[in-house]
């Protein structure tokens, strides 16, 4: 089972999540798969269509500036980097890096500038995520965005005003000192809190309380998601078993929901795939993307790019569509740094990295470097809705042995 899902806002593209379903996870399976779930231009059938779509007014592609190469660019390499189910959140690991591009210069800033593909200038690039933050951030009561960034720096570390006022202003994100050699109790505190914004589903975002003896800084983003189907459409009493298609063309039961109805839907013969598209309550939606053959997810992940799905949300129409998806929940994890270098993002791992606008010292701003980079990711799909979470960590230590001299 694999398949391409967005949530996204009529604003917002490709921020929150993006996923591939490459096997499915249950009590009753544990098989690398492909085709999750149907959609049916269906005709001439005598029952009730329901109209999903006739609160859904705000369904306008967005046509702003993108800013969604690097998203696709990063889902495209981790997932072929990976032969089990995939979620990623570009946005909260995107939140991270930029706080390092923030306090970086030279080649390092050059390269987050480039990959990430940043405004041409730093206050540019600050007004851009203080908008998606904003955006993201707005108060309704239809769903549940939580998002948390914090910064937490050695208290032998001397901050940069500048730094620290930039960072809270234009990125909502608070900078705590705290003794990171005392590692247990910081990293308890630091765990419950992303337990807290992730409403429990990530417990623990730094496992081994080592890794934080070693660094000088830790940068937090953490993010959880809940949203309810706009209607009560996937009824619970329509959930059957039904066939589930593996790569091996072998089929398996598993539980599927059933909705029939008009939705936002189209056939792409370029992409050789269907693309729905059902709307929670408020501004978000998820998009399906579905091979139509069984085999097809991976040519389909090298065909998609932001302009294709942009050109075919602007082709959906809002047709009677019968829909089968089975239910299902997952959660990943994968260590960042592999991936990023393989997109050109180098320079902040290695003795290279020039970090010198965080710290006030030179000698402390030389020595920083990031260690590791860890995105954990979940994401449930029920009768009732949708719940996506996601916890991005970045370690960052002294590229040489420490030794604290702030006055020579």
């Amino acid at each position: 089972m694999k398949y391409i899902v967005e949530i996204l806002g009529y604003l917002i593209v490709t921020y929150i999540i993006i996923l591939t379903l490459k096997q499915c996870k249950s009590e009753i399976m544990n098989n690398k798969s492909q085709s999750i779930f149907d959609t049916n231009v269906t005709r001439n059938i005598n029952h009730e269509i329901i109209n999903h779509n006739k609160t859904n007014n705000d369904f306008v592609p967005y046509q702003g500036e993108r800013f969604d190469i690097f998203d696709w660019t990063f889902f495209k390499s981790i997932s072929k980097k990976y032969s089990k189910n995939v979620i990623i959140s570009p946005i909260s690991l995107k939140i991270a890096l930029v706080l390092l591009y923030e306090g970086a210069q030279g080649e390092t800033a050059y390269e987050l500038a480039n990959i990430l593909q940043l405004p041409a200038t730093r206050n540019a690039t600050r007004k851009k995520f203080s908008n998606i933050l904003q955006s993201l951030q707005t108060n309704f009561t239809a769903y549940t965005l939580n998002i948390g960034t914090r910064i937490y720096i050695d208290s032998n570390i001397l901050v940069r005003q500048q730094y620290e006022a930039n960072v809270k202003f234009f990125y909502n994100t608070d900078v705590i000192i705290a003794n990171l050699s005392n590692a247990q109790p910081l990293v308890k505190a630091i765990n419950n809190w992303v337990n807290n914004i992730t409403n429990a589903n990530i417990d623990r975002i730094i496992e081994d309380d080592n890794s934080v003896k070693n660094s000088l800084m830790l940068i937090v983003n953490t993010l959880f998601f809940k949203g309810l189907w706009r209607g009560k459409y996937f009824s619970p009493e329509n959930t059957r078993n039904g066939k589930f298609y593996l790569i091996d063309n072998r089929t398996v039961d598993t539980s599927i929901m059933h909705a029939y109805g008009r939705f936002y839907y189209v056939e792409s013969s370029d992409l050789d795939a269907k693309i729905l598209r059902i709307p929670y309550d408020g501004q978000f939606a998820i998009y399906l993307l579905l091979p139509r053959i069984i085999n097809g997810i991976d040519e389909l992940i090298d065909k998609i790019n932001p302009f294709v799905l942009t050109r075919y949300m602007w082709l959906m129409q809002d047709l009677s569509v019968d829909v089968l998806i089975p239910k299902f929940k997952f959660d990943f994890s994968s260590h960042l740094e592999s991936i990023l270098r393989e997109l050109g993002i180098c320079d902040i791992f290695d003795d290279t990295a020039t970090l010198t606008g965080i710290a006030q010292t030179k000698r402390t701003s030389k020595r920083l470097k990031v260690s590791n980079i860890l995105q954990k990711a979940g994401i449930e799909i029920n009768e009732n809705g949708t719940t996506a979470y996601v916890a991005t960590e970045i370690e960052i230590l002294n590229n040489i042995s420490l030794t604290y001299n702030y006055f020579s």
